[in-house]
């Protein structure tokens, strides 16, 4: 009897400890990781590269949203930094103006399966070249101090914000895996 309380209490601290191991958070999904660290930096692992910043060197943290020539909904995170790099983070889709005219229906339409197309046959071809990319202009939007990356997925950036916003408010480190 002796031997079996004490195999089952073992087992009861092992699956414990597994459900709470040191370094993680519950916040990752669909693949996504906000892991906890103790060395006081946070650190992204984007697909478009990568990001190091001491977590007590962020002053702000900001995530709006706005069209851009009328042509593209931008979603964007922005850091202040206690130096002069500003770094931004954002996802970005086809702006799609909510009205009831056919025309504008149409023309959606059109844009949503020229880009499924172009995905589709980039696919094929390489996988990252349907893979969203920075695109800078020099001198028109080259921005001197900023850092740049995009992301995918709206979601990805909202958990991106998240592990941001933990990192600025806790001081505590963490690993974001896109």
């Amino acid at each position: 009897m002796k031997a079996l309380l004490i195999t089952l209490s073992l087992l009861l601290t092992v699956s414990l400890h597994a459900q709470t191991a040191p370094g993680q958070s519950p916040t990752g999904q669909g693949g996504q990781q906000d892991t906890v660290t103790r060395d006081g930096l946070w650190d992204g692992r984007l697909k478009g590269g990568n990001y190091i910043v001491r977590c007590n060197s962020i002053i702000a943290l900001s995530k709006h949203e706005y069209i851009s020539d009328g042509v593209a909904r931008v979603v964007e995170v922005n850091l202040t930094l206690s130096s002069s790099m500003v770094v931004r983070f954002y996802f970005l889709e086809p702006y799609k103006p909510e009205s009831g005219s056919s025309t504008v229906g149409a023309a959606t339409q059109a844009l949503d399966r020229a880009k499924g197309l172009y995905e589709q046959a980039a696919g094929r071809v390489s996988p990252d070249l349907a893979a969203p990319k920075v695109v800078k202009n020099y001198p028109t939007s080259t921005h001197a101090h900023t850092i740049e990356f995009v992301l995918k997925e709206e979601e990805k950036l909202n958990s991106l914000f998240g592990s941001l916003e933990r990192s600025l408010r806790t001081g505590q480190g963490r690993v974001f895996t896109e």
